[in-house]
């Protein structure tokens, strides 16, 4: 389904919608991902990144595949 179908069906389904509590917690979760919203990261969080980029860019990094191996050893002993 594309986008503009799918947003077509949305607005099919919110027209018949009379729950005022449903509309609002839609409206609120519609909030949430305006496009032009700027997040403001912590210190913590602004670390993390760097050191997520430090260690891609000196190959510490790993597929999907080996991370759910790993996992499942952690999991599973």
């Amino acid at each position: 389904m594309s986008t503009l179908e799918l947003k077509l069906e949305i607005f099919d389904k919110l027209k018949s919608v009379e729950d005022e509590g449903l509309l609002k917690k839609i409206m609120t979760l519609l909030k949430t991902v305006d496009k032009n919203t700027v997040y403001q990261l912590s210190e913590f969080e602004l670390n993390m990144v760097k050191e997520g980029e430090e260690d891609i860019k000196a190959g510490r990094i790993y597929t999907n595949e080996e991370v759910i191996a790993e996992e499942s050893k952690w999991l599973n002993g």
